[in-house]
């Protein structure tokens, strides 16, 4: 007898590629329509190209003929039809949570929006490892975004009792992971090694004084060694797990490895970012992400700018039949992701340019330590003061961007013209 299932959803993990085409292709059928009748947003952009839903029978047409979402076309819609966009499908009395992100881009969620996402969540979760009777510490941010509610909601779905940590207060989690016991963590890996090293200046041992059993990390950029080392540090299984506002929680790695399972009902793409071409399984290539469950701001064929190491295609032994997604190996496009965040670069300019002692600037994204670090250059007429007006710059930036930037005044001149805006050395 089986006390814990191998699915959460069996139906949907181990159907066939033929049956899960043609689930695809009816609600992609269905999506389309709806979005066409119910957003001012979609139906002129599908007006522009001619496009009529009825008109699109299969995948292949969806792929060839729908026009893509931008991270920038979201932030625009809602400036110019303030709050929600004309995307928006609902009426506000419909919508029960709404998250902000940087931009400014505000995410709305009606009831049956979320339901759908926290389920897709835990199933997410489930496949990663996570179990009834798991006491699971969050430690990304519960403020603005979308990370630590959901996750929230999702690990509670499961069954597990949940320790609302959030971030910082390295300290205080280590104290109340020992007291509680806590088997799972879900952090960016780079916060999971600085927990193992502030344990260690506490006198702790994490594999021997802690119980942490399994470690889920998403949304930064890592690699296997990084994997291996938190493993190595905690004595734990670690998991990698895809997704985000926009695209939902959507692919999640299984204890065979080979990558992250999409197991969403949602559409995948994997594209050449220059030419939006598909890219052969394994290769590397941007992610576009259709959730079909999504109706209240529909997002149909968004370009999410994370590059994959590629598809792995072949069967995996714990019985789903998904393709599996690689690791994320960067971004493209002028929007980063540091910490987690997304980072425009024109609110950076904004910010700046509000100053008139401050000139010429550049942004410069590093890893130190398996941590994003986030700094910039910037030329100054003003020699008086220097310390005060960083002060308040970096408080300023950090309203802004929700991140703290380290930053380096330089005489007019120092910065070329033709330097680049931005200088993402973590992939370098």
């Amino acid at each position: 007898m089986k006390i814990v299932p191998d699915y959460w959803d069996e139906e949907l993990e181990t159907i066939s590629p033929e049956q899960f085409r043609e689930r695809q292709t009816l609600k992609m059928q269905k999506h389309l329509r709806y979005a066409y009748q119910n957003s001012q947003f979609y139906k002129r952009k599908f007006d522009r190209v001619g496009l009529r839903p009825e008109e699109i029978k299969t995948l292949d047409d969806f792929r060839r003929q729908v026009p893509w979402l931008t991270h920038e076309e979201l932030i625009n819609d809602q400036k110019e039809n303030s709050p929600f966009g004309d995307i928006l499908t609902v009426n506000i009395k419909e919508i029960r949570r709404i998250y902000c992100s940087p931009g400014p881009l505000v995410m709305p969620f009606s009831k049956n929006d979320m339901d759908a996402f926290i389920n897709s969540t835990a199933n997410g979760l489930y496949i990663c490892g996570a179990r009834r009777g798991d006491i699971v510490d969050i430690t990304y941010g519960y403020q603005w975004d979308l990370a630590g509610t959901m996750l929230d909601d999702g690990f509670r779905r499961l069954g597990c009792a949940v320790v609302p940590g959030g971030t910082g207060m390295t300290r205080t989690h280590l104290i109340i992971m020992h007291h509680l016991g806590v088997t799972a963590i879900f952090a960016f890996p780079s916060f999971g090694l600085k927990l193992a090293e502030t344990a260690k200046e506490m006198g702790m041992d994490p594999r021997r004084d802690l119980k942490v059993r399994l470690i889920i990390i998403g949304q930064e950029v890592w690699d296997e060694n990084d994997k291996k080392m938190l493993a190595e540090e905690y004595g734990a299984e670690v998991r990698a797990i895809y997704g985000g506002a926009e695209a939902g929680l959507v692919a999640a790695e299984c204890s065979y490895g080979g990558g992250m399972h999409w197991y969403s009902d949602s559409i995948m793409e994997v594209i050449d970012p220059a030419t939006g071409r598909p890219v052969p399984d394994g290769q590397p290539g941007e992610i576009v992400t259709t959730d079909l469950s999504r109706k209240g701001l529909p997002l149909i064929r968004y370009r999410t700018g994370d590059i994959t190491l590629g598809l792995n295609t072949r069967p995996c032994p714990c019985g789903r039949t998904s393709p599996r997604l690689g690791r994320i190996i960067g971004r493209t496009g002028g929007i980063l992701r540091v910490k987690g965040v997304y980072l425009v670069p024109d609110l950076i300019k904004k910010v700046v340019s509000g100053y008139e002692m401050l000139g010429r600037f550049q942004i410069i994204v590093d890893r130190v330590k398996l941590r994003d670090n986030l700094a910039l250059r910037i030329e100054t007429s003003a020699e008086e003061n220097s310390d005060q007006i960083r002060r308040k710059l970096e408080q300023h930036l950090r309203a802004v961007t929700r991140l703290r930037a380290e930053i380096t005044f330089v005489p007019r001149g120092t910065i070329p013209a033709d330097a680049p805006l931005v200088a993402d050395k973590r992939y370098s």
